[in-house]
């Protein structure tokens, strides 16, 4: 049996010599690393100390609660050697502008449905990867037809992460066991 292609070898595949597609592998690997630990901190709870208690509000007047920070800590920390010109966290009120000359600009929800947390229901994280434009126009605010790459990983009994750069969308699990993306 021929072992399943994992995230990386499929993004090398993508990426190739590419310097635009380079740095959304790069992104897409970086949000992926996050969501393996999000997936840890998610499966081990209280005894990570999540408690579920209310933080604040998000942006969207949503309940923050202490795992949404917790989440949108990880990715930002996961992102920090990723060239990017600006990312938006629904967890932020404005965003974080580093280098406008990077080639990409990332948004993400880093832990979508967590008012399910207590109830033991699916949560995930979704993100979008666009390029950064060069007419001056927000990369937030275009179309989404511009997307360059978007995902979103869902934390249950198993971790999946969904994956779209722009050609169909291709589906991987996480292997708990070697901390690896595999497709199904």
């Amino acid at each position: 049996m021929t072992p399943a292609l994992t995230l990386r070898q499929h993004l090398a595949q993508y990426a190739g010599t590419d310097s635009l597609r380079l740095a959304v592998a790069a992104a897409v690997d970086a949000l992926a690393t996050a969501c393996i630990d999000i997936a840890d901190l998610i499966g081990r709870g209280a005894l990570a100390g999540i408690t579920g208690q209310a933080q604040g509000r998000n942006t969207d007047g949503d309940i923050q609660k202490d795992l949404d920070v917790r989440a949108d800590g990880l990715i930002r920390q996961a992102l920090k050697s990723v060239p990017f010109a600006a990312l938006a966290s629904e967890e932020a009120e404005a965003p974080e502008i580093r280098d406008l000359a990077a080639p990409i600009s990332i948004a993400f929800d880093p832990l979508d449905g967590s008012s399910n947390i207590d109830t033991n229901m699916t949560i995930g994280t979704i993100f979008s990867i666009v390029g950064t434009p060069l007419d001056g126009q927000a990369a937030f605010t275009r179309p989404g037809t511009t997307q360059l790459a978007a995902g979103f990983a869902v934390y249950g009994p198993q971790t999946s992460l969904v994956l779209t750069l722009g050609d169909g969308v291709d589906i991987f699990t996480l292997d708990r066991e070697d901390k690896t993306y595999k497709a199904v």
